[in-house]
């Protein structure tokens, strides 16, 4: 526990002294850890990532594959229209899809690691998507 409250910490530091989104970003970070789980940045970013060109922030999930994508469009206006480009996006995909959350200006895809029988997994079935989902509408 106190080893998960110091990676929150240090990541609220790193990302406070990183750029204006990652500084925008250290509040989702907040109510994450705020939910006790743990979440590291990971710095290599692709730019198959990108959407509507924004480079999100990717961070990992505790000890685990799973990964969230956080998306700062700037305004709500500029999120709703890349949510729907990823939505026109996904549909043409086979693969698993992610859980997407809205908070504000921000779009967050989670990457869960869970098999489920449908394309995009039921929070239940998930091991942080009930604990995502609160953090963000504390926020949102």
């Amino acid at each position: 526990m106190v080893k998960g409250m110091f990676v929150v910490f240090l990541s609220l530091l790193l990302l406070t002294a990183c750029s204006t989104q990652q500084q925008k970003a250290a509040s989702l970070a907040e109510a994450i850890g705020s939910e006790g789980i743990g979440i590291t940045e990971l710095q290599k970013i692709t730019d198959i990532s990108k959407l509507d060109g924004i480079t999100p922030v990717r961070y990992k999930l505790d000890n685990t594959l799973e990964t969230i994508m956080v998306y700062d469009f700037g305004t709500k206006e500029k999120r709703e229209l890349g949510q729907k480009h990823f939505q026109e996006h996904q549909q043409l995909l086979s693969s698993h899809a992610p859980i997407v959350y809205v908070a504000q200006n921000y779009l967050v895809l989670y990457y869960s690691d869970v098999d489920s029988k449908t394309q995009t997994p039921k929070l239940a079935e998930t091991e942080y998507g009930e604990k995502l989902q609160k953090a963000f509408k504390r926020i949102g």
